[in-house]
């Protein structure tokens, strides 16, 4: 069997098209993942009151909370991504892709911080006031 030297994979350079594509996919596959997280526990509507209850008691955790700014991230990233995409295949800005990515990155980090930071802050309330961090 051919090693991965031999089949040329060690000298792929990633520059910010790459990274880019694999961020957009993998932030797109979080965001399916979350939406079918969120309609089970909307589902469990059906089982009872009790029931929902006790599910959004823990999706409530400051455990999901901080899981919550890694969604934020997603959604930012993905959501500012696809501007950039429907800029260039749609208006021609294909030889400013790398400038459009890095506004994608700066903009979307200071959202990300802002709305971070507040998403952080109520988990670290629910800390200080004896919530348990995992909700098991």
């Amino acid at each position: 069997m051919a090693s991965l030297r031999t089949r040329g994979y060690s000298h792929y350079r990633w520059r910010t098209g790459q990274i880019a594509w694999l961020l957009h996919r993998l932030t797109g596959l979080a965001l399916v993942l979350y939406v079918s997280m969120h309609i089970w526990v909307v589902s469990t509507l059906q089982l009872g009151e009790g029931t929902f209850e006790a599910t959004m008691a823990v999706v409530q955790a400051p455990l999901f909370r901080f899981l919550e700014v890694g969604l934020l991230f997603c959604v930012i990233y993905h959501a500012l991504n696809g501007l950039r995409l429907i800029a260039i295949d749609f208006f021609g800005a294909t030889e400013k892709h790398v400038p459009l990515f890095w506004a994608v990155i700066i903009l979307g980090g200071a959202a990300w911080i802002w709305g971070g930071s507040t998403m952080i802050g109520h988990a670290l309330h629910q800390l200080e006031h004896g919530q348990a961090f995992f909700p098991f």
